[in-house]
């Protein structure tokens, strides 16, 4: 069963500015980033429960996270009935758990 997503849209400019940023640094491994994360997002849509939980918010609700295949960066998501929530493309050496409290966007 394939899950439903959606996307914070922090989350769609956190994607965005580290495609760009890769982009910048060599040619065509921006290109790249968005490719391994369209594979991870196509992997949890799959699977949503794969990955083991994280952490839990205030509310109950279960974060996990899936890596991002070659790359320093993780999606934050939680499992909701309606689908999979992404909350974050995080990198995993900066700012941990800074997309708490988006849950509720």
């Amino acid at each position: 069963m394939t899950a439903r997503q959606r996307e914070h849209p922090e989350a769609a400019a956190e994607l965005d500015a580290a495609v760009h940023w890769y982009e910048q640094e060599r040619t065509g491994l921006g290109a790249l980033l968005l490719d391994r994360a369209e594979q991870a997002r196509r992997d949890l849509a799959e699977w949503p429960d794969a990955s083991p939980p994280s952490r839990t918010l205030d509310d109950g609700t279960i974060v996990r996270s899936k890596a991002i295949h070659g790359f320093p960066y993780r999606i934050v998501y939680a499992v909701e009935p309606a689908g999979v929530v992404i909350l974050a493309y995080a990198h995993e050496r900066r700012e941990p758990a800074f997309w708490a409290l988006r849950r509720d966007e």
